[in-house]
C-alpha cells in the first residue's frame, strides 16, 4: 500500500492530496483489489485481462492496474466532497467498468513502466519499518495487527471462493462454446444438404423437360388428355347419371 500511495504522489498529485485532505488510506479501497486480484468487485472479462497480465509480467502489474484505474477517474474522484460519498464511489461506481474503458485501461497498462519507482519505494519502506521497530512500537500497533491479520484472512477466504467461481464460469463458457460450434456445425451440414436438394431438384426438372423435347406432340395431347379423365389421383374419372 506505500508503494501505491507513492505512486499516486508522483503521478496523480491532485488525487493524492485529495485523498489525504479526507483521510482515505490505499488499504481502504486497494486491499481487496490487491487480495483478490481484483476478481471482488471488476467485471469478469477485466479480470481475466488482469490475470493475463500477472501471468506474463508478474504481480508488480497490479499497481500499474490501480494506478491507471484511478487515474482514469481522477476527475470524478476529486469532485466527490466526502468521505462516504468517495469511498462509494471507488467501490461501486468505478469497478462498474464498461468494455471501451476495460481497453482503455489495459493500454495504458501496457504503455507504462513503474518498475524502478516500486524497487526504490520498496527499499524506501523497509528502511521506514527498520526505523519504526528501533523506536519501538506504538501502544496500539497489536491491535492494529490482529485486525489486519483478521481482515487478511477473510479476504484471502474471499478470494478463494471468488477463483472458484471464475474457474466454474470459465468451464461453463467453454461448455457453451462448444454448444455453439455444435448448432454451426449441424446448421452447416443442414444448409449443405438443402443446396444438395435443391440441385437434384433443378436436375429432375432438366430431366423431365428433356424427355419433354423428346416426346412427339400427338404423344403430350394424349398424356394430357389421360391425365385430365384420370384427374389427379390416378383414378378414372366416372360421369354423372342424370336422375
Amino acid at each position: 500500500m506505500y508503494q501505491l500511495s507513492r505512486l499516486l504522489h508522483d503521478y496523480h498529485r491532485e488525487l493524492y492530496n485529495h485523498f489525504e485532505e479526507h483521510e482515505i488510506c490505499p488499504s481502504l479501497y486497494a486491499a481487496p483489489w490487491f487480495l483478490t486480484l481484483f476478481a471482488s468487485q471488476f467485471p469478469l472479462n477485466f479480470v481475466s485481462r488482469v490475470f493475463d497480465f500477472v501471468f506474463v509480467q508478474g504481480t508488480g502489474v497490479i499497481f500499474k492496474v490501480a494506478l491507471c484505474l484511478l487515474g482514469s477517474h481522477e476527475g470524478e474522484i476529486v469532485e466527490c466532497d466526502s468521505f462516504e460519498s468517495i469511498v462509494d464511489y471507488l467501490k461501486t461506481t468505478l469497478p462498474a467498468l464498461t468494455q471501451t474503458q476495460i481497453e482503455q485501461t489495459m493500454a495504458k497498462v501496457m504503455e507504462i513502466d513503474i518498475s524502478k519507482q516500486l524497487h526504490a519505494y520498496e527499499v524506501e519502506y523497509h528502511v521506514l519499518q527498520d526505523e519504526m521497530l528501533e523506536s519501538g512500537p506504538l501502544p496500539d500497533d497489536s491491535d492494529r495487527l490482529d485486525k489486519l491479520e483478521k481482515t487478511n484472512v477473510q479476504l484471502k477466504k474471499q478470494n478463494m471462493e471468488l477463483l472458484e467461481k471464475l474457474q466454474a464460469a470459465r468451464q461453463k463458457i467453454q461448455t457453451l462454446e462448444t454448444s455453439v460450434e455444435n448448432f454451426l456445425s449441424r446448421e452447416s451440414k443442414m444448409k449443405h444438404m438443402i443446396r444438395s436438394l435443391e440441385q437434384e431438384r433443378a436436375s429432375h426438372q432438366k430431366t423431365i423437360e428433356r424427355m419433354r423435347s423428346c416426346l412427339p406432340p400427338d404423344a403430350l395431347t394424349d398424356v394430357e388428355m389421360t391425365q385430365i379423365k384420370t384427374g389427379p389421383n390416378g383414378k378414372a374419372k366416372t360421369a354423372a347419371k342424370k336422375p
